[in-house]
């Protein structure tokens, strides 16, 4: 062995052009998976932290009763589980008017899992005294500053202390502390639970459940942080595929999503690429190499040497090569990775993911800062990924050193030392009597020559242009997606908006305020939207998908929602088989907001007027788990049937749309359109993600001629370049004061914060594709010097028999350009059927809104010039040590 790698180390410093593009192809591959990876899992760690912060430290909640809440806190480890911390809340009464309020004390582990911090004065010691955060007090209109009085269902405390804001997901009710005397009779205790995360935390659910004969249905986990935690049992990966396979409307997204739970799967699907692509390049550049040394392999077999020892020299380059390239790598690329994240780290936190709160919030998103949306906490480096990374790349080496000794059986000794590689036919075909110039065909000759190496650099250039192409086109329509998504799930088509936090039909926002916001300095334009509720009929199967709605599906597998339930009698009614009535929202935006409705264009046109003059409206449908929006069989050109009530002053009970006929109005409509998605949009009633429900959008003059509403609902409010949004927000609060539960949202900063995220985005991946092009122009220059080195002997016959050196260069040019011409094919045909799985995966998995279906011409077209003139660049550059050496030295090689 240690004669083998004496050997080893012989050859590569002997050759040390190969030696050097070897260690290079292993740095840089090491480089890009290690970085790769260390980003990647930086991000994930700080998933989970961010997910604590922002959605709260526990796992599991249920409401229980201040005796068992007692018993769980005296007995916190048990078999099978161990509690970390327990945190008590106790409900003491809750407020409908004229805010969404509930009175609560909590314990000190409460206020630390649900990042409750003491930011003023202190927490109530008194049964007088009261605790809240900002978002609570702007909203209830009491000056944030300590003793302030407060005034709750007739009742007067003073402000004790001011904390920080709740977690995500306790926007229903806005929280206020008091002292764990005050007791109304009316108490609910719910108890969160934090396990410790040393063993799978669905196996300690388990086993607290039967310690403490609870149900596991009654246990309400956090679902942010539960996949990151292994808070659910997984499903028999049998079970998962059956239903993946058997049921409709599954498939690969079901089964690609139900594993990518956290992003896990997509990770590892990305390094597994990289992987991939770093052993191509490591055997595409020692295979030339070997080649380069097959005359010597060949003496050294037919004196004796046997095929282990063959093996343990290949084995020892390459090992030696790794030795001394993977540390390295791994070093450069989590170096480049630490200053990568400093900078760019939140592409990969997520920051995207977090909500926006879109019930009675004032100032809070104004004060976000580009610098500080989602912090990105430290880099980690992913030792675990470093070690797979060696033992995977160590068993590649042993592989490959395998294979290429298998591949040398192919050959007979004499093969090998005449560095033929393998059967080849004589042409006896004369070209000099039909063509002058043979330039031409000897450059074809001399291409084909060598089928393997011609494969091998066209695959290797073409590899890196369609990893770049792929790259574009996902960064192309992530853009596309993140600016519809804007606009229609998180609210950012507008800077500011202005809207009813209210349940109440006659909750209106005046429209001469609309015109008083338009005057204001600073203010572009303003869109408006009234609201009505509303119910269409669904006969004879219309509704495709009946398990979509909680309260149609025949499975009884989902619960309807108590609210909606007690307050509209849920969002569908079963009226007999195949029949269906449906709550929609009923919008009217203003032509503005009608128009740019064309980007999330399903079906039909829109047009502002035409649908005023034929009474038609937008029909906004549901979409299903895998972007499909098939559930409901309603179609452009057809009609509907839209029920309201007769006005907005009617009772509650009206809009279970269950009284009396006199209570109702019934119209028909034409529709125009089908869209995918609302724009200005309200959750006050029965909600609107702006994907689960059905929304029934028309022009302002329809809205006030069926239904007399005149007032708005939302105002979406554009500003001027350059203008700070704070300042105009304060001014619109001054205006709105006197429209009661009218709120203000500041979106400038967030907006900003969102497209710094997204140009961050784009040069991440551009800077990773263009590094691995860059991985294969290595392999390219090393693969054509090889080749023209091999045909010394040829050349310099050519040159003896009178060549010029223009001639010489202008054959190696047109070569060049052949091989560029062919990679080009080679790319196309190659990344057209990955482009459509790209397509695939975009709508079906990721649920990206209108995604192009071809990427933009101008990267295409830079790309296809750019592999030409790799060629042509690499050809000559390769072919001038065949113009510096000597023609008698050429000849006799």
């Amino acid at each position: 062995m240690k004669r083998m790698l004496k050997l080893s180390l012989a050859y590569l410093r002997y050759y040390k052009k190969q030696t050097f593009s070897l260690f290079l192809g292993v740095l840089l591959s090491a480089a890009l998976l290690g970085g790769i990876g260390s980003l990647l899992y930086s991000g994930r760690q700080q998933n989970i932290e961010k997910a604590r912060q922002d959605y709260g430290d526990w796992h599991y909640y249920f409401q229980s009763d201040e005796q068992q809440a007692k018993t769980i806190l005296e007995k916190k480890k048990g078999n099978g589980y161990e509690i970390e911390e327990v945190g008590i809340l106790t409900i003491r009464k809750v407020l409908e008017e004229p805010y969404k309020v509930m009175m609560v004390h909590g314990e000190d582990s409460y206020l630390h899992m649900m990042n409750r911090k003491l930011l003023e004065g202190n927490y109530p010691k008194e049964a007088n005294e009261v605790a809240m955060d900002t978002y609570v007090l702007r909203n209830l209109g009491i000056p944030e500053k300590i003793g302030s009085k407060v005034e709750l269902d007739g009742e007067s405390f003073i402000l004790s202390g001011i904390l920080s804001e709740s977690v995500e997901g306790t926007e229903d009710y806005m929280q206020v502390f008091v002292h764990k005397s005050v007791d109304y009779g009316q108490n609910g205790v719910f108890v969160y639970l934090k396990f410790l995360e040393d063993r799978p935390i669905y196996k300690e659910l388990s086993a607290f459940c039967q310690e403490f004969h609870s149900e596991k249905e009654n246990m309400r986990r956090n679902n942010h942080l539960d996949g990151y935690v292994g808070g659910t049992a997984p499903a028999a990966f049998s079970e998962v595929f059956r239903v993946s396979v058997m049921e409709q409307g599954t498939g690969i997204p079901y089964l690609y999503a139900y594993y990518n739970e956290s992003g896990q799967l997509t990770n590892a699907v990305i390094l597994a690429a990289l992987g991939i692509f770093g052993v191509f390049i490591i055997y595409s550049l020692f295979q030339v190499s070997v080649r380069k040394r097959m005359s010597q392999y060949s003496v050294m077999q037919t004196l004796g040497m046997e095929e282990k020892h063959t093996f343990g020299i290949l084995f020892g380059e390459l090992l030696l090569i790794f030795v001394a390239g993977f540390p390295l790598g791994c070093l450069l690329g989590n170096g480049i990775a630490a200053l990568l994240y400093g900078k760019i780290g939140r592409i990969f936190v997520g920051v995207q993911e977090k909500g926006i709160r879109h019930t009675g919030v004032e100032q809070d998103l104004s004060q976000i800062s580009v610098s500080s949306i989602g912090d990105i906490g430290r880099f980690y480096v992913d030792k675990k990924l470093l070690l797979c990374c060696l033992l995977f790349f160590v068993a590649v080496l042993v592989f490959l050193s395998l294979f290429l000794v298998r591949k040398m059986r192919r050959y007979t000794w004499g093969q090998m030392i005449r560095k033929e590689s393998g059967k080849k036919q004589k042409n006896r075909k004369i070209y000099s009597l039909h063509r002058k110039n043979l330039t031409g065909i000897l450059t074809k000759k001399f291409m084909f020559g060598k089928i393997s190496a011609f494969v091998g650099i066209l695959f290797s250039l073409s590899i890196g242009g369609i990893i770049f192409l792929g790259a574009t086109y996902v960064t192309e329509n992530t853009k596309i997606h993140n600016e519809l998504t804007f606009k229609a799930d998180d609210g950012l088509g507008s800077d500011i908006q202005v809207f009813e936090d209210s349940d109440s039909l006659h909750d209106t926002i005046p429209t001469y305020m609309a015109e008083e916001i338009r005057k204001l300095p600073g203010v572009r334009s303003v869109n408006t939207m009234n609201y009505m509720l509303g119910e269409i009929p669904l006969y004879d199967g219309k509704l495709v998908w009946t398990s979509y709605f909680a309260e149609t599906d025949p499975s009884d597998d989902l619960e309807p929602d108590p609210v909606l339930m007690e307050k509209y009698n849920g969002r569908a009614t079963i009226e007999g088989d195949g029949d269906y009535k449906l709550k929609v929202n009923v919008y009217g935006y203003d032509d503005e907001m009608l128009l740019e409705l064309s980007d999330y264009l399903l079906e039909g046109s829109i047009d502002p007027d035409t649908m005023r003059k034929e009474d038609t409206v937008i029909f906004k449908t549901i979409m299903g788990g895998q972007g499909t929006y098939e559930g409901i069989a309603v179609k452009a050109g057809e009609s509907i049937t839209l029920k309201t009530p007769r006005s907005t002053e009617v009772p509650a009970e009206v809009l279970k749309f269950q009284e009396e006929d006199t209570f109702y109005t019934e119209q028909e409509f034409g529709v125009a359109a089908l869209v995918s998605r609302p724009l200005a949009k309200t959750e006050a009633f029965i909600g609107d993600d702006g994907t689960d429900t059905v929304d029934i959008i028309m022009t302002r003059e329809q809205m006030e001629k069926y239904f007399g509403i005149t007032g708005y609902r939302n105002l979406g409010i554009t500003l001027k370049e350059g203008v700070d949004g704070a300042v105009v927000s304060d001014e619109i609060r001054k205006l709105t004061k006197s429209v009661p539960k009218c709120m203000v949202k500041d979106y400038t900063r967030m907006i900003q914060a969102e497209n710094a995220f997204v140009e961050q985005k784009m040069l991440f991946f551009y800077g990773v594709a263009i590094v691995m092009l860059g991985i294969s122009v290595l392999h390219i220059i090393n693969s054509m010097q090889y080749l023209v080195a091999a045909r010394k002997h040829e050349f310099g016959i050519l040159r003896a028999m009178g060549i010029t050196d223009t001639g010489f260069r202008r054959m190696l040019f047109r070569e060049g350009v052949r091989y560029g011409i062919y990679t080009n094919l080679v790319l196309f045909a190659l990344y057209f059927p990955i482009q459509k799985i790209l397509y695939y995966f975009l709508i079906r998995v990721y649920l990206y809104l209108n995604p192009v279906a071809w990427v933009s011409p101008a990267p295409v077209i830079g790309l296809l010039v750019l592999n030409v003139a790799i060629c042509i660049l690499a050809m000559e550059w390769a072919g001038r040590s065949i113009l510096e050496e000597g023609i008698i030295e050429e000849i006799n090689e």
